[in-house]
């Protein structure tokens, strides 16, 4: 009998898992966008994803480097200034400029045109030269593109130091955004690339998630402008121990409880039932939604989520104020009365 009886319980038990299970899912803690946001790399892999690079010819205003076997004063080693790289002092880079008219002087050779040849085509040319001056029997001559300012990828934005990268070769947008030192604090993940004679721009969503980052990846040419925008903010003003602009964030969304722990909390004064969001609309229109904290808090009333430009504010209670300043008051008045009485008595 009681075996049956512990059989009955468990089966009860186990209905009841069921129908929980099953039951209606309870509603969102927060109101406002969703947490995962849909891709928007559709675009930016099909425009670009299938670029083929070819090996780049030399031009006028390109940094070569030349290496022949043997021959020290047919090797560069002068050092001129880079004309892709900017900053308070260019890098020195080691290799010859390519003149206005396409040429280098080397010794022995003299004045040699190598614009419009790729660095493997003007290695074999040197080397001819080379031989067929008498120079050398069998020169081994290696012609390596050092730098080269028309052709650049410029990215500029919320990136710590904005700058033309070097185009030549395999750039990806995330080689590009490394080369300018990364994202700053304040950096959105969705950029935007330029790219010529392409009226649409490209759109890449660079988020946490490996799979939409490598999708995202695209690879860029020369002449792209690559704008990495700044990331909206949301202000907490008020009874909050500090008041501060906080970044959005792309990933999960600020709800206003959110915001009040980034902003170190509520003060004793704060007026939990009076808070509200002044907010701007497309318009230019200010409009005020209320909210009750208290309710936030406990569960009663969902939490809302910010959008760019937000003020939070957190009015300061009457009755919580007067008895702040009251035992303010109190306490000055023992303080006096204290150093008062050690006075007389002293």
């Amino acid at each position: 009998m009681k075996v049956r009886s512990k059989c009955f319980l468990r089966l009860r038990l186990l209905l009841a898992s069921a129908i929980c299970l099953c039951g209606p899912a309870s509603y969102a803690q927060y109101a406002g966008p969703p947490v995962t946001y849909p891709s928007n790399t559709a675009r930016a892999t099909d425009s670009s994803g299938n670029l083929k690079y070819l090996d780049v010819t030399i031009m006028p205003g390109d940094v070569i480097a030349i290496q022949t076997y043997g021959v020290p004063e047919l090797t560069t080693t002068t050092q001129t200034s880079s004309g892709t790289i900017f900053g308070i002092t260019p890098p020195m880079v080691a290799g010859l400029r390519v003149g206005p008219r396409g040429e280098i002087v080397l010794p022995y050779l003299g004045a040699v045109k190598v614009a419009g040849l790729t660095p493997s085509e003007a290695s074999i040319y040197l080397g001819n030269a080379l031989k067929d001056a008498g120079i050398l029997v069998d020169p081994q001559v290696t012609v390596e593109l050092v730098d080269s300012p028309t052709r650049a990828i410029t990215v500029i934005g919320e990136v710590l130091r904005p700058a033309p990268v070097p185009a030549f070769g395999q750039i990806r947008l995330l080689d590009a955004i490394s080369a300018c030192g990364g994202f700053t604090p304040l950096a959105s993940h969705t950029v935007t690339v330029r790219r010529l004679g392409d009226p649409e721009p490209i759109t890449a969503q660079l988020g946490t998630d490996p799979k939409t980052a490598n999708l995202s990846n695209i690879q860029l040419t020369a002449g792209d402008t690559v704008i990495v925008p700044k990331v909206g903010n949301v202000f907490v003003v008020g009874q909050v121990k500090t008041q501060s602009a906080i970044p959005l964030s792309s990933n999960a969304p600020v709800t206003v409880l959110r915001a009040i722990a980034l902003a170190g909390g509520l003060n004793y004064g704060a007026g939990l039932s009076k808070a509200r969001i002044i907010r701007t609309t497309d318009d230019s229109q200010h409009i005020e939604i209320m909210l009750n904290l208290k309710k936030i808090m406990f569960g009663r009333q969902q939490d809302v989520a910010l959008l760019s430009d937000d003020v939070l504010f957190i009015p300061s209670n009457a009755f919580k104020a007067a008895l702040a300043a009251g035992a303010a008051g109190v306490a000055s008045s023992a303080l006096y009365g204290a150093v008062y009485a050690a006075s007389v008595l002293k």
